[in-house]
């Protein structure tokens, strides 16, 4: 979600593997922090998405349905910007106390497919 709307992958400040992390995502709920600055509006939907179950996921239909009607929308545009400008600050300062321990999460085409999760019993 945080990177659908600010075009930019979410910073993870994490000595896990990459695998690791994958598991912890999956298995254990790890979730990036929801700054108290984002709109609420994305708070919101981003925990919709988070929800354990997919069932109660939105799909994808709803989640263009909800970004359409945000793009044409002059007051929902500001808000996010608004946010956008305050999260952007903040992501800058939280960069530059990290002394290259930061990694990027980063789209995988699917956790199953490397060999050490195939086995994985969730």
């Amino acid at each position: 979600m945080w990177e659908i709307l600010y075009g930019s992958p979410v910073l993870y400040d994490c000595a896990l593997k990459m695998q690791e992390l994958q598991i912890e995502i999956c298995c254990n709920d790890l979730r990036p922090p929801i700054n108290k600055e984002a709109s609420r509006r994305y708070v919101n939907l981003i925990k919709e998405c988070w929800d354990k179950d997919p069932e109660k996921r939105p799909s994808t239909e709803k989640l263009c349905e909800i970004f359409k009607e945000w793009q044409n929308n002059e007051n929902i545009i500001l808000e996010l910007n608004g946010s956008k400008t305050i999260l952007e600050n903040i992501e800058k300062s939280y960069v530059n106390t990290f002394d290259g321990g930061s990694k990027f999460i980063s789209y995988t085409h699917s956790i199953f497919k490397d060999s050490e999760l195939q086995n994985l019993t969730l």
